[in-house]
């Protein structure tokens, strides 16, 4: 059984989908009864979940934007030599 410092350690790890399925179904169980643990659990998870959805809404820069900051960046090249 995982005591809440490990569990909080490997959180990260455990919502990543990166621990050995044994250590996972450890943290799993001590997250279902811990009122200690779940709430952290459940602000990381949120967390991810948030950074998925602004990766997936971002806009890319079409090509003039693109343009215009390469001649901005140019000019500052310039204005440092």
């Amino acid at each position: 059984m995982s005591d809440c410092r490990d569990v909080l350690r490997q959180l990260w790890e455990y919502l990543d989908g990166e621990l050995p399925p044994g250590e996972a179904d450890e943290i799993r169980e001590h997250l279902e009864d811990c009122a200690h643990c779940n709430p952290q659990y459940e602000f990381q998870l949120h967390f991810l979940d948030a950074l998925v959805k602004a990766y997936a809404a971002r806009e890319v820069p079409g090509p003039e934007f693109v343009r215009r900051l390469r001649a901005a960046l140019d000019a500052i090249g310039d204005d440092l030599t």
